[in-house]
């Protein structure tokens, strides 16, 4: 080969490896995902898929259910689970026990359940010695339980407290006669309002800063895939966005996720969670996780040595924000 076939081929190869590296860079990168609440407050993740917003930052995204906070959190530090919408409650104690577990998101920095009972309960005292339903032990439902009993003056020993799983589980159970109460968020409250239940307590206010549902990952994933965290958070971002702009659709897409009939339910519960629970910014609460490890520290010691700031990690949404990402959204 002379000196200018060498140089034409050495050109080729380079060309080649060149559109390979394009290729490989536009090719959407592969995450896994994991949600522990067929609920509202995995509507905007669901509206976000429909609408292709995932895609259109590059993602291939599997999204998955996975019942209960505790069992999603163990998907996530296994690793066949890349990223969870989880509660803030059970990833904070595996992480504070050493797990490789860090909050980089959150969608519901509230607790926005409420404690639905049957008609005929109406004082602490009919309440004693009840059947009430959570999802898991260690989940948000939990502590949301927890905090409605302290409110009514009782104490978790006063009721017998059952973990059912999702909250179609829990609604079917009620609805059959199984049980006396239900841990439940809007729009199962105002369902089940309407076929004679009534709500007992709010949480909500109750709960003050105490959070709800993170988005969770580990560091070892955060350093191997940071364009992918940055790409989920960017899509789910801009999901929420566009979720409270087009009230319509977005009704619409949740009433097909979780089944529900178009009406003064869905509108009541759209409402509550766009304006109520839902941030503009999915930032992590620092000042509730805080909450939840004072809490924790009773049942899991290790909880008094760890800071709220150590367990979290915001340098994808500090520099977006820096770069006027969510500025463009609103």
């Amino acid at each position: 080969m002379n000196r200018r076939q060498f140089a034409k081929a050495a050109s080729i190869l380079a060309f080649a490896a060149s559109s390979t590296a394009v290729l490989a860079q536009d090719a959407p990168i592969k995450l896994r995902v994991g949600y522990d609440g067929f609920s509202m407050t995995t509507a905007p993740m669901d509206y976000a898929q429909k609408q292709g917003v995932f895609k259109k930052h590059g993602l291939d995204i599997t999204i998955t259910y996975v019942d209960g906070g505790p069992t999603l959190t163990q998907a996530v530090i296994g690793g066949s689970v890349d990223i969870g919408q989880n509660g803030y409650t059970s990833a904070a104690a595996a992480a504070v026990q050493g797990a490789d577990l860090v909050f980089i998101g959150g969608i519901s920095n509230k607790l926005p359940f409420q404690l639905v009972v049957k008609n005929e309960i109406r004082t602490a005292a009919d309440l004693k010695g009840k059947r009430i339903a959570i999802s898991r032990f260690g989940s948000s439902t939990d502590t949301a339980v927890t905090f409605a009993l302290t409110s009514l003056g009782l104490k978790r020993s006063d009721v017998n407290i059952l973990q059912l799983g999702g909250e179609t589980t829990r609604t079917t159970a009620m609805k059959s006669g199984q049980l006396d109460a239900s841990m439940e968020q809007y729009p199962r409250t105002a369902d089940l309002a309407d076929e004679g239940y009534h709500m007992m307590v709010d949480v909500t206010p109750i709960a003050g800063d105490y959070p709800n549902t993170s988005y969770v990952t580990t560091r070892a994933f955060l350093k191997k895939n940071p364009e992918g965290a940055k790409r989920f958070m960017m899509a789910i971002s801009e999901g929420i966005a566009l979720y409270k702009k087009n009230p319509e659709a977005g009704m619409r897409a949740t009433e097909d996720f979780l089944k529900m009939k178009p009406g003064r339910a869905m509108q009541e519960t759209y409402d509550y969670f766009t304006k109520e629970i839902f941030p503009d910014v999915p930032a992590p609460s620092v000042k509730g996780i805080a909450i939840v490890l004072d809490e924790l520290k009773a049942n899991v010691p290790a909880a008094a040595n760890v800071k709220a700031e150590s367990l979290v990690d915001t340098s994808i949404l500090d520099q977006l924000q820096k770069d006027g990402f969510f500025a463009k959204l609103k």
